[in-house]
């Protein structure tokens, strides 16, 4: 089993992870590069960034904590989501 290499947790509007909409996701990135996301909640060892995203279609706005503060992403799929993430290890 490959180790993790970050955590990601995230609180908002998400529809792509949250059935209802509002809730809770963490998402784990290991050294591979795989993925695996979950709703249950984790204490971090040490937070390394704090983040807000706005996802719009396939442009995504994020402002976060760790450099470069202000970005702007474009993506391959449509979503939406307004959260507010923190990440660590």
């Amino acid at each position: 089993m490959p180790k993790i290499k970050k955590i990601f947790t995230e609180y908002g509007l998400d529809f792509d992870n949250n059935k209802y909409g509002f809730g809770r996701s963490t998402e784990y990135e290991y050294t591979d590069g795989t993925e695996m996301r979950t709703h249950e909640q984790v204490e971090f060892k040490k937070v390394h960034a704090r983040y807000f995203r706005i996802w719009i279609g396939k442009i995504v706005f994020v402002i976060d904590s760790d450099r470069p503060h202000f970005s702007f992403r474009k993506k391959k799929r449509w979503n939406f989501k307004i959260v507010y993430g923190k990440s660590g290890q």
